[in-house]
């Protein structure tokens, strides 16, 4: 395990003669604060893991806020996975981050709001399958956690997309099962809900520990059009761990 703890710096203005005293010395109150708090998180980090026997790595990495997103995903790349504590619905940096990590590293995201049990979803996991490249890559991403749960549900929202044989929720428990994976099908009906509410009411009725999907984007700009399900679970604040690939 590879925890990366940013020590976010503010930098100095690029004319230094517009900065006053005293606006430098608040630049430097700040940046010492914010490596007393890295160093900090370090500390407890590593005391974590070594309570429970996780080998591990903890990496302060100085930079500036706008670089954060960019120095997670650089790690991403030769990482397994990366895990991203989410609380409420993502805006800002911490939108970035996920954005960037999903989207630029070919590795799969486990997004974990603060309300997850640690054994996370080694009970019940749920996938929602859309047979989409990116729900295939999330599927074989989740492939460990899948295996072992007592059981995965695999779901679909039977009235948001036509399913030819071969690409339908069932066909995908006989492959898990032909790998060991104790599997059933359960189909989720939209009805007026949003695709990223239904998945989380079917979440919360099944009581899972983790969610597994794709997320993907329509348009190679990311931002501005993303599929339903992935933009509806960013914007919204959910109690389960969902493992996103991409």
């Amino acid at each position: 395990m590879t925890a990366i703890i940013d020590e976010v710096r503010l930098t100095s203005l690029d004319n230094p003669s517009a900065t006053s005293e005293a606006d430098e010395r608040l630049r430097q109150e700040i940046n010492e604060r914010s490596r007393d708090q890295a160093q900090r998180l370090a500390h407890a980090v590593a005391t974590a893991a070594e309570a429970v026997g996780i080998r591990h790595e903890v990496v302060i990495e100085p930079t500036f806020s706008y670089q954060v997103g960019q120095v997670f995903a650089d790690y991403l790349r030769v990482r397994a996975l990366g895990i991203v504590g989410v609380h409420g619905a993502l805006e800002g940096d911490i939108r970035l981050l996920i954005e960037t990590a999903l989207f630029e590293t070919g590795r799969p995201v486990i997004l974990v709001p603060p309300t997850a049990s640690s054994t996370l979803g080694s009970d019940r996991v749920m996938v929602a399958w859309d047979a989409t490249p990116a729900a295939v890559h999330a599927v074989t991403a989740a492939m460990p956690f899948l295996r072992a749960a007592r059981e995965v549900l695999v779901v679909h929202v039977t009235d948001d997309k036509a399913f030819q044989r071969g690409r339908s929720g069932i066909e995908l428990c006989h492959h898990l099962s032909r790998h060991g994976v104790q599997t059933q099908f359960a189909p989720v009906q939209r009805g007026d809900q949003d695709v990223a509410d239904a998945l989380l009411e079917a979440a919360r009725v099944h009581d899972v520990g983790l969610l597994v999907m794709g997320a993907y984007a329509h348009s190679a700009l990311r931002r501005l059009i993303f599929g339903s399900a992935t933009r509806g679970m960013f914007e919204r604040s959910f109690d389960v761990p969902i493992l996103m690939a991409n």
